[in-house]
């Protein structure tokens, strides 16, 4: 079997994510996390709805809640032949290639989390990103004329995600909402990620990656921002480093999952926007996402039953 899984990135964690860490996660995966979240002032237990949002607290939870789920799922899987993390899901993804040792994840999650948030912090003014439907990249060019946006994720040719100050990105959705057919909307991320405004970012966090110990990736990574799949260690960590201030193609990366004609898709979560986006992309193998299953026995029954 051909399974490819994907690691999911930030927007849709919620308090039910983190419940399930503290019910099934291994006491040391509390610890790491916990570490981590006390820096934002918070911790797996106390975290309440109004912190789900906080970088530094939604980056080290999704990689607390994709690493469960990968360390529980796996051992019962047939090896994937890739392994895809769209925007703060590459973290998780680059330890389940084993890029570092084991749990070394929740301190790089919650150092690139820092490290974005402090650079966002020095542009001036709130920032953030919005999500805009309907609207073709001339439309998109000519509306944000004057205004310091950027493309930070293409998912489909009219589909596209945006980084920028908030008021500039506020001025964009009042320009887009008098065209006909676009859609703007607001996503409750803090952080221009994955554009130029992020750029002072990249070269510290590339120290920090480069600072751990590890080897090349034990299963195939799909850069984000090259639509490339990476074998070797050097390039991987400069493609992860690069990806904060570089827009992600996943338009092209779902391309390059179609090459490799999966039998199986599996999305580990929080949420399941990348399966439906593999769904709207063309993708006729199963796709299904992990937070669609009632318990990780019915994720593991679902893909014996995909077996010849």
């Amino acid at each position: 079997m051909r399974l490819i899984v994907l690691f999911s990135g930030q927007g849709l964690q919620t308090l039910a994510h983190r419940d399930e860490i503290l019910r099934e996660g291994p006491a040391e995966l509390h610890r790491a996390l916990d570490v981590q979240l006390l820096q934002a002032g918070t911790s797996l237990a106390t975290l309440e709805e109004r912190h789900l949002h906080d970088n530094a607290v939604a980056q080290v939870l999704i990689f607390g809640l994709q690493w469960m789920r990968w360390k529980a799922l796996i051992p019962h899987l047939p090896r994937p032949v890739l392994l895809a993390g769209y925007s703060a899901g590459e973290t998780a993804a680059y330890e389940a290639a084993g890029m570092w040792p084991e749990a070394r994840g929740a301190f790089l999650a919650g150092a690139r989390a820092r490290l974005m948030s402090e650079a966002s912090a020095r542009l001036g003014g709130p920032a953030g990103m919005m999500a805009v439907s309907g609207c073709d990249a001339a439309l998109l060019a000519q509306q944000s004329s004057g205004l310091d946006v950027h493309v930070a994720i293409r998912v489909a040719a009219q589909q596209v995600l945006l980084g920028g100050l908030r008021a500039d990105l506020d001025t964009l959705a009042t320009r887009l909402s008098a065209c006909s057919g676009a859609h703007p909307t607001p996503l409750a991320v803090h952080v221009p990620a994955h554009t130029p405004l992020l750029q002072s970012v990249q070269q510290p966090w590339l120290a920090l990656l480069q600072a751990e110990p590890g080897g090349a990736p034990q299963i195939p990574l799909l850069c984000g921002s090259r639509a490339s799949v990476l074998r070797a260690r050097d390039a991987a960590l400069v493609a992860l480093a690069e990806q904060v201030c570089m827009p992600i193609v996943w338009e092209d990366c779902l391309n390059m999952i179609a090459e490799y004609q999966p039998d199986v898709l599996l999305e580990l979560g929080p949420g399941a926007a990348l399966a439906k986006m593999a769904l709207g992309h063309g993708l006729t193998c199963p796709v299904r996402a992990v937070d669609e299953f009632r318990s990780t026995s019915a994720v593991l029954d679902w893909i014996a039953g995909m077996r010849p």
